[in-house]
């Protein structure tokens, strides 16, 4: 685990860092045969600094960012009124944990979950649900070692493709 990550709550000033580090996780997530056009499209068009300033502005959102020495490294997305395909009551989603690849496995998505976990505690909510690309094992597996447990499917579409994701759901307190 890494001393000197700060975690905090992303503002404004953090906007365009954040659509960087969005747009290359995505990608290493996504694009895993190569990138193609209908991906770029979509990178390009919806993760944008002025689309992650909308996200920031929003009272339905909360974003953490993890830093070491002042350098972002991950964040995870909150939004407390998705609703799960699953099942409507589930509660808030994690929409977003993303780590920079070269970050991975000291500790940070883990720092950052915890916080995230208290922060929805904290607004009152008891289950958290999150959706995951059903052939991201790594991340897949992380969410297991956490708690969480694969509840359903559902579906990513963008263009003409339909990308399945697994659904789970985490009691949280307990």
């Amino acid at each position: 685990m890494i001393a000197n990550i700060k975690i905090r709550r992303a503002t404004l000033r953090d906007a365009l860092n954040l659509t960087v580090l969005r747009q290359q996780v995505w990608i290493a997530t996504y694009a895993t045969e190569g990138i193609r056009e209908e991906f770029s499209q979509y990178v390009l068009s919806s993760y944008t600094p002025a689309k992650m300033q909308l996200l920031l502005e929003s009272n339905d959102r909360v974003l953490l960012i993890a830093e070491i020495d002042d350098h972002l490294v991950g964040y995870v997305e909150i939004a407390f009124s998705n609703q799960c395909p699953i099942d409507p009551a589930f509660g808030p989603e994690i929409c977003v944990l993303y780590v920079l690849e070269r970050f991975l496995g000291q500790g940070i998505g883990y720092q950052l979950l915890t916080e995230a976990e208290k922060t929805i505690l904290d607004q009152g909510a008891k289950r958290v649900w999150l959706d995951s690309y059903y052939e991201n094992e790594r991340a897949l597996s992380f969410y297991e070692r956490q708690g969480f447990k694969r509840v359903g499917t559902s579906y990513f579409e963008e263009m003409k493709s339909k990308y399945e994701n697994v659904v789970m759901m985490k009691e949280l307190g307990k």
